[in-house]
């Protein structure tokens, strides 16, 4: 008998198929400062999106770079002073265009360093949307967290209230990449129990995730930002539910997830 995966809800089918159209038309450039353990696999989920990627991490052109960009993804995966100082540069010139900057604070709290970072970009950046798991969230809005290198470890239960505090503060839309989902703005909070094990059974997908929110922040649309990241989440683990249906290992699940997508993108 053959499974499908479960059923989308009408309004986001109908968010998506307005995003996809923007994003045909357009194809918005999305400058990734990514790292290089999965900056091919950010570059490529971009690709499938129907978006276009550039990895231009150099301080020397990150802030030229940015000025064709429709949005800019700032990931700490990797970081280093060299990489800093294109973070600030990149950055600042994309507030100065109103161009959408969307942060993922991998591991930080892990060390001082990434945490002093961080922070220093909170303080100096605007930024639209912060993606992170609970802990690199939690470290953010200088609540508990505990951390294993870059994995999120320990219970969070107000993790939801945890997640509007740091959008409180800064601003910004704050998305946790968990078992259950959360999207929190300064009044709205929206939870999504989808996708599959297995993205959690290969490296990077935290790091496409990132990518494929700064492809639908970089739409221009009549949709709210809220719901241009609502939508990213449930498409992204839409992909992993559909892609789980093909196989139950890594690398198989890796291949079937972005094809997926491209196949989304592209039907």
């Amino acid at each position: 008998m053959e499974v499908e995966a479960n059923s989308l809800a009408k309004n986001i089918e109908e968010n998506w198929q307005q995003i996809k159209a923007v994003i045909k038309k357009e194809r918005p450039l999305i400058h990734q400062i990514s790292n290089y353990v999965s900056a091919s696999d950010s570059a490529n989920i971009t690709l499938n999106w129907g978006a276009l990627p550039v990895m231009a991490s150099a301080p020397e052109e990150a802030a030229e770079m940015v000025e064709s960009a429709s949005a800019l993804l700032i990931n700490l995966g990797t970081l280093n002073q060299e990489r800093l100082k294109a973070i600030f540069k990149a950055g600042k010139r994309a507030n100065q265009l109103n161009i959408p900057v969307i942060l993922d604070p991998v591991g930080v709290g892990a060390t001082e360093f990434r945490k002093e970072a961080a922070f220093k970009i909170l303080k100096e950046l605007d930024l639209t949307l912060i993606k992170g798991n609970r802990a690199e969230i939690a470290v953010l809005a200088e609540e508990k967290a505990e951390l294993k290198g870059v994995e999120s470890i320990g219970e969070y239960k107000n993790m939801a209230k945890i997640a509007q505090k740091l959008a409180q503060k800064e601003n910004s839309l704050v998305a946790v990449s968990a078992k259950v989902d959360i999207l929190a703005g300064e009044e709205e909070i929206f939870y999504s129990d989808r996708g599959s094990y297995l993205m959690g059974e290969i490296v990077g997908t935290g790091c496409m995730l990132g990518s494929t929110l700064a492809v639908f922040a970089a739409v221009e649309s009549k949709l709210s930002l809220f719901e241009k990241i609502k939508t990213a989440l449930i498409y992204y683990a839409y992909a992993g539910e559909i892609a789980a249906l093909k196989t139950q290992t890594p690398a198989k699940f890796k291949r079937e997830f972005m094809d997926t997508i491209y196949l989304l993108a592209n039907k």
